[in-house]
């Protein structure tokens, strides 16, 4: 293609380059590992593969950005990493550990979207904290109050973020809240609905089948399962994109630690869950940026997904809990029952906040692009808990979450670059004419 279209040719160095950068990373891996067989063969292979990087960084940008990221992060784990017993056991981080890697993530999510505007970097950033954060506010509820009514809470947390997104349009509109048709409300909004739905208990249901590890790795590969969607949806989308889309779910998957429990039903399940994901999203995009984009912004179009998300949520909870949520508040004495709501107004705060910044992220970035944002997520989460709970990482887990920052990275700037060539080409199209 490069060879056809001149302005393209740089696409080819810099998919080349990020290729090499998995593997530059995975050859300082091998440099820092204890050398039993082969002493020089590690170093042998990163120096190779660092000649091979140079060269490709002459000619893009971009290329020579991953290559000072991939030299960086491959000396600074190969400085880093234990050898022996502990190199089995993992490294341990330092307390500061969380907040230091968000702010690094903050500067990341500046330097690679900062060229889109204040409005798309604090999207990503709250969707990032807010996704990052959720488990733990839902765990807050579950196990410091025993409250285990899973379905129950997410129906408060979907009518929390109606009521939220109601009166904001209440506010914004003066009253006049665009209403969707019956075709748009039956054919697009609640399939949105169903499609959630049927994401997580599918996932759920996997979880009993195969283990968490398992479910990790083969959930990686939503991003491209939204490749496909969108394609089949007859939205927009540069198959070149798939080459960085590879990297990050490659990445997801070497980040993943634990046992890997191999299960048929289990990978039918993940599959299953990851296409209704991808199909949420397409969704999503669809709605914001297609025909009717003026009548769907986020909040409205959360608003109205919460409806169905509400009765469906309700009817699960209703006949598989039944009366045992109000059963357990009703035993609470008075400085459980309001710290249990306190909890979970917390968790309702931080659904609204994820919900509404994804789907502002979606609208931005697309379905394809917001996926690849929330694979960030898997950084600042596994390191917060090596903070905070004195988890271990392996050598193998830091090359994935290398590998997934430069995915991302290379996403958007092949994606930027050919949004402003098919700009280019329309306004010299538009001259000519």
């Amino acid at each position: 293609h490069g060879g056809a279209h001149g302005e393209d040719a740089s696409f080819a160095p810099l998919a080349a380059a990020l290729v090499l950068a998995s593997a530059g990373l995975a050859a300082g891996i091998g440099a820092a590992a204890p050398q039993h067989l082969a002493p020089d063969a590690p170093h042998s292979a990163a120096s190779e593969v660092a000649e091979a990087m140079q060269r490709a960084a002459g000619a893009a940008p971009e290329a020579a950005m991953l290559v000072s990221v991939q030299s960086t992060l491959s000396s600074a784990m190969a400085a880093l990493a234990p050898h022996g017993e502990a190199a089995a056991e993992g490294m341990h981080a330092p307390w500061y550990a969380f907040p230091s890697t968000f702010g690094l993530i903050c500067c990341v999510i500046l330097f690679i979207y900062g060229n889109r505007g204040w409005k798309v970097v604090l999207s990503v950033m709250m969707y990032l904290t807010a996704l990052s954060t959720m488990k733990l506010a839902v765990k807050w509820v579950f196990v410091e109050y025993a409250f285990k009514f899973p379905k129950f809470v997410t129906v408060l947390h979907f009518v929390s973020g109606g009521i939220v997104c109601f009166v904001v349009q209440l506010y914004r509109t003066q009253g006049k809240i665009n209403v969707p048709t019956l075709s748009e409300f039956f054919f697009m909004v609640t399939p949105i609905s169903v499609a959630s739905s049927v994401s997580i208990g599918a996932c759920n249901m996997a979880l009993g089948f195969s283990s968490v590890a398992f479910t990790e790795i083969v959930g990686a590969t939503g991003c491209l399962f939204t490749v496909v969607t969108v394609l089949l949806m007859g939205l927009p989308f540069d198959m070149m994109l798939t080459i960085p889309c590879a990297a990050v779910a490659m990445g997801c998957a070497l980040s993943t630690a634990g046992e890997v429990s191999f299960s048929v039903l289990g990978l039918v399940l993940v599959f299953t869950s990851n296409f209704f994901r991808s199909a949420k999203a397409t969704l999503q995009q669809k709605l914001m940026t297609g025909e009717s984009k003026e009548k769907f912004d986020p909040c409205t179009l959360l608003m109205w997904v919460s409806v169905p998300s509400v009765v469906m949520m309700l009817a699960g909870s209703v006949i598989s809990e039944g009366l045992g949520p109000y059963k357990s508040m009703a035993k609470m004495d008075s400085a459980t029952f309001w710290g249990l709501w306190a909890a979970i107004g917390v968790s309702c705060v931080n659904a609204v906040v994820l919900n509404l910044a994804q789907l502002f992220v979606t609208k931005d970035l697309g379905a394809v692009g917001g996926q690849l944002v929330s694979q960030a997520k898997s950084v600042l989460t596994v390191l917060g808990s090596m903070a905070l709970f004195g988890e271990s990482v392996t050598r193998l887990e830091l090359v994935g979450f290398a590998e997934v920052l430069m995915g991302v990275y290379a996403y958007s700037a092949l994606e930027t670059r050919g949004k402003q060539q098919r700009e280019a080409a329309a306004k010299q199209a538009a001259k000519e004419a």
